[in-house]
């Protein structure tokens, strides 16, 4: 293995044409035995990703043919363990390799483990290149909080474009992608500023799915599920209700309408359910009766504890909610949505609402057993707001 590594080096010093990594590393789709590293150098190169478990990062070794986007898909994993890794191109003078770019990822727990923490963001796009030094305080108080991967629900990069991706988000929380492997829920910016029209047909394809892989499911990347520990995490894509029309369908007819109550339904009493959305069912900044009536009474019928959303650019916590109306159980939605955009005011007083900040600000989730823990933390990594769930 490291006679072969050597002669990929050797033979890395005489290609001529050097290589930058420019987007990443970083880690999706973190399975029980598999896992993918996805980075992209700025121009073709050939690559190489030594790995194991934490402390013996040089255990294994992939390799990735010459080219920009690159995605090597780990397999023979072991569940429950942290790896480390160790990614190598040519360097930008061609004389050689760069120094290794290092990054960890954990994978999924299996059903007995019950503890699981991870982090929420949302609304990274910057249309008005205003939030830079906002993301960079956003991901410096981050990487002051343990965990197994991050959820974005949405509005990734400005127009969603593939140019502005690397701005708005890779670069400013490279660190924390680095260590951290995420998953997102498709925003409107995810497709485009023509997805109205016939012509954003293939906006998808070439600026999202080109540089992602989510966990795989019936719908991926645009609806799936994952499960680790005691916890099943729904992702759902509520786009083609806001005129996407390349977006799949949601509605009671469709097929991720009949998709989201098989995974609810199978999911079983003894998980956390979690949904995540990119435009809020209940919002005290947005009008959104469309899912509320759509989404809400199914959420009430197979008991999920929290729903994740985005869009709106402020926290919002709600009180338990059943039948449009406050109550002592139910679902409590959560938008997060402030990594970015400006930040709104609330525009309505609901009597379900329980607190509002328009600051910016991200989320950590803890489950133990059948405890959850919400925390909410701002740019400047302080405290604004603590909940505790039981079931």
């Amino acid at each position: 293995m490291k006679k072969f590594l050597f002669f990929a080096l050797i033979c890395l010093t005489l290609n001529l044409n050097g290589a930058q990594i420019m987007r990443g590393p970083y880690s999706q789709d973190t399975e029980l035995t598999t896992a993918v590293i996805r980075f992209s150098t700025d121009v073709p190169s050939s690559a190489w990703i030594e790995y194991g478990p934490k402390g013996n990062c040089s255990l294994v070794m992939a390799n990735s043919p010459k080219q920009r986007n690159h995605v090597i898909t780990l397999h023979g994993l072991i569940p429950n363990t942290q790896f480390c890794y160790k990614v190598y191109v040519e360097n930008n003078r061609g004389t050689g390799v760069q120094e290794a770019q290092n990054g960890t990822f954990t994978t999924a727990y299996s059903a007995e483990r019950k503890e699981l923490n991870f982090l929420v963001l949302g609304n990274t796009a910057d249309p008005n290149n205003n939030a830079g030094q906002i993301k960079k305080q956003l991901a410096q108080s981050m990487l002051e909080h343990k965990a197994d991967f991050l959820i974005h629900t949405g509005n990734i990069a400005t127009d969603g474009l593939l140019s502005n991706v690397y701005t708005d988000f890779f670069e400013p929380f490279k660190e924390v992608l680095k260590q951290t492997p995420y998953m997102a829920a498709l925003g409107q910016d995810e497709y485009g500023a023509q997805r109205t029209s016939q012509e954003g047909k293939n906006f998808l394809s070439s600026n999202y799915k080109v540089i992602n892989t989510m966990p795989w499911s019936k719908g991926t990347p645009n609806y799936y599920y994952y499960d680790s520990a005691n916890a099943r995490i729904i992702v759902l894509d509520t786009n083609n209700l806001y005129d996407a029309i390349f977006a799949p369908k949601l509605d009671k007819d469709s097929n991720q309408y009949a998709w989201l109550k098989n995974t609810l339904a199978t999911a079983g009493a003894d998980k956390w359910k979690i949904v995540v959305l990119h435009h809020p069912v209940y919002s005290s900044g947005a009008s959104e009766d469309r899912l509320s009536q759509l989404l809400a009474p199914l959420f009430e019928t197979y008991k999920v504890h929290l729903v994740l959303q985005g869009h709106q650019g402020a926290y919002e916590r709600t009180k338990p909610i059943r039948s449009a109306q406050a109550s002592k159980t139910g679902p409590i939605y959560v938008t997060i949505g402030g990594a970015g955009r400006s930040f709104e005011p609330s525009s309505y007083d609901n009597e379900w609402s329980s607190k509002y900040y328009a600051t910016p600000h991200f989320a950590q989730i803890k489950i133990v057993d059948r405890k959850l823990s919400l925390r909410i933390y701002t740019h400047e990594n302080k405290k604004i707001d603590a909940l505790d769930i039981y079931f």
